[in-house]
């Protein structure tokens, strides 16, 4: 976790997007408008990510709430009378919105808003194998790929490392690596179990949601 403590005001847990950590664009904006307004920030730093290697062979994933849950208990224990709330981007605001979901009436935050969320991983993966969209998958592709590489130079790996330099899509990533390395079948199994779309209508904390209407990692015909 990194903080950002500016005294007793409310507490925002930040969770990042795709390969994010503190120096991406998106959390470094929230951290400013959280300091501007006297609160106090935490970002969860998922596993594997900025440049940190955690010592199991698992990492993260869009379905992973169970750091999330960790992270918000404890800083509920060591903060109890101030007020908490998550604010999620992108990977991160499926990740919180299937908490949300997931934990229904108990998850002992205030609020929550998600902004730029993929409601449903396989159309938002095959968004991104279209058109001027195939920029931005490319980027995250090399991202991924390095960040295994990186992350099994001493584990055992769940996969051929061999076929890392053979992914070109999110898909073939998931396929290869963040499915069997988290016990789901395949890609599909993965999208369809950790897609928060399913979980929105058990959400009982008061929550934003937030699209663009022309990201190019969205598909527009999944919003609630």
């Amino acid at each position: 976790m990194y903080w950002l403590t500016e005294g007793n005001g409310p507490i925002v847990i930040i969770v990042h997007g795709l390969e994010g950590d503190f120096s991406s664009n998106n959390v470094k904006a929230m951290f400013g408008v959280i300091s501007k307004i006297g609160w106090n920030g935490v970002l969860l730093l998922n596993r594997n990510c900025g440049g940190f290697s955690n010592r199991l062979q698992r990492t993260y994933h869009a379905g992973e709430t169970g750091d999330l849950d960790l992270v918000v208990n404890l800083v509920k224990t060591r903060f109890p009378d101030i007020p908490l709330m998550v604010y999620g981007y992108s990977l991160g605001g499926n990740t919180l919105l299937k908490w949300l979901g997931e934990k229904g009436n108990s998850t002992g935050i205030s609020a929550a808003a998600a902004v730029s969320t993929p409601f449903d991983l396989a159309s938002s993966t095959s968004i991104l194998e279209k058109g001027f969209s195939w920029i931005y998958q490319s980027h995250f592709v090399d991202l991924l790929r390095e960040s295994a590489k990186r992350k099994f130079r001493d584990l055992p790996p769940l996969f051929n490392p061999g076929d890392l330099n053979k992914i070109k899509t999110l898909r073939e990533f998931d396929e290869r690596v963040t499915a069997p390395l988290h016990g789901f079948g395949n890609a599909d199994h993965y999208y369809s179990e950790s897609s928060c779309r399913q979980y929105l209508n058990k959400i009982c904390v008061p929550t934003l949601i937030m699209n663009s209407l022309d990201d190019p990692f969205l598909d527009t015909k999944t919003f609630p």
